[in-house]
């Protein structure tokens, strides 16, 4: 078998085409049953564990889809959560640091004493 032949397929064809060569020369071989069945028999593992990975990589696709409808869901339903308890304890709670949530805080006192602005002239008339 040529070294640059190194997947799974290329020894599963190397094999098989090895086993039907002593069949049609069972005649000038001598006696290698034991051998020809010991390779079919993996041949046979290699089928069987070939199929079940690609059941397994399937299942593998399924899931991940699942996995993404599920995360969508969730993030809508976090979210559907986080404002009813916002809306429950109000923006300004402390406890909202308890479920990871920023609050506002106290609100700032505006300065009694506040300067009144100058109004602004009213635009001359262009004749």
């Amino acid at each position: 078998m040529p070294i640059e032949n190194r997947s799974i397929a290329d020894f599963i064809m190397y094999w098989k085409r090895l086993l039907q060569a002593t069949l049609a020369n069972e005649s000038i071989l001598p006696d290698l049953t034991q051998l020809k069945g010991a390779l079919q028999g993996v041949l046979e593992e290699v089928n069987v564990v070939s199929a079940q990975q690609d059941a397994h990589r399937a299942g593998l696709q399924t899931q991940t889809q699942r996995l993404q409808v599920l995360k969508v869901r969730g993030r809508d339903l976090s979210l559907q959560l986080r404002s009813a308890i916002v809306s429950h304890l109000g923006p300004r709670n402390p406890k909202l640091a308890e479920f990871r949530m920023r609050y506002l805080g106290k609100p700032r006192a505006l300065p009694k004493d506040e300067p009144e602005l100058p109004e602004a002239p009213a635009p001359a008339e262009q004749a």
